[in-house]
């Protein structure tokens, strides 16, 4: 271990300012630098001024640097203060080569409300998916609906950017949002086809959305069923009780207990729910066996009708 290091640990003890950090910060050797990372995230108060020295460091010339930067920003969030200087040196590592130092930039803009919609529209022309879908993470904080940055990113060719197109829809819960998700749904891969499935319970599940739905509590893939199954809670009545009676019987549980909470929001008028949900309270699934109980409150007894 370099005397320098020694030196910076002994530092460590004593709580030192980011301040006193500087020099360590912009020593010619990377350990030295990295370890100095380490100590500010762990000793510093001066956040005003370790934010600064935090983000200047996801531009360090050595990727081990660059990678505790990184880290830390997202350790860090709840005491990072975006001042103008984080910022800046923030919105100059979204240009960087390294796509994780792009991400990671994007990302800690975004988180803290530092990002415009137009900028974060133009990081979606990235070449790394994982920086788009931190630019579709940033459209959606700023209330940016699918009109035509989101609609664009549906069709994204990365499965990680259509799932964060439809988790983002879901949260703006904006039933405008469902057409896309409806599209989201038929998707190949079953994880966008799950995210947009589930987003659709909060959007609203219309007409076709809920037939997309009734058919994929069919597949193999049991997130799909489950998320089919939590879509249809959001679904017309008349069009999400059978399928969602039906899988009360599902083989896995997740299912039959997303079954049984939707059939709780949809109360239909379908003599058939309350016998599904009273044989649901028999479940071998604890959870599954309460909230059937907690639905079946919803409709009135036998002897009450």
């Amino acid at each position: 271990m370099s005397a320098r290091i020694l030196a910076l640990l002994a530092l460590a003890d004593e709580a030192p300012e980011a301040e006193e950090l500087a020099e360590y910060l912009a020593d010619p050797e990377p350990d030295v630098r990295r370890t100095a990372l380490t100590v500010l995230s762990e000793a510093t108060e001066d956040w005003a001024h370790g934010s600064t020295q935090v983000a200047a460091a996801v531009l360090d010339p050595d990727p081990s640097v660059r990678a505790t930067a990184v880290e830390l920003l997202a350790e860090l969030r709840e005491v990072l203060v975006a001042g103008e200087e984080f910022t800046a040196a923030l919105s100059q590592a979204t240009a960087h080569t390294d796509p994780v130092v792009r991400a990671a930039a994007v990302g800690a803009l975004w988180r803290h409300h530092r990002i415009a919609a137009e900028e974060a529209e133009r990081h979606l022309a990235d070449p790394d998916p994982g920086v788009r879908a931190e630019a579709v993470h940033g459209l959606v904080s700023l209330g940016v609906l699918c009109a035509t940055p989101l609609d664009t990113a549906a069709g994204d060719p990365a499965p990680e950017v259509r799932i964060a197109v439809a988790g983002g829809l879901g949260t703006l819960g904006d039933p405008r949002g469902a057409s896309a998700l409806t599209e989201l749904a038929t998707d190949p891969d079953t994880a966008v086809a799950a995210a947009a499935f589930t987003a659709l319970a909060e959007t609203g599940c219309p007409p076709h959305a809920a037939a997309l739905a009734a058919q994929a509590l069919q597949q193999r893939d049991w997130q799909v069923r489950e998320a089919a199954a939590k879509a249809l809670a959001a679904a017309p009545p008349e069009l999400g009780a059978a399928p969602l009676t039906a899988a009360t019987r599902d083989p896995n549980l997740d299912v039959r207990k997303a079954a049984v909470r939707s059939l709780g929001h949809l109360a239909p008028d379908d003599p058939e729910v309350p016998a599904a949900l009273r044989t649901a309270t028999e479940d071998p699934d604890a959870d599954v066996r309460a909230y059937a109980r907690q639905a079946l409150r919803r409709y009135p007894k036998p002897s009450e009708r």
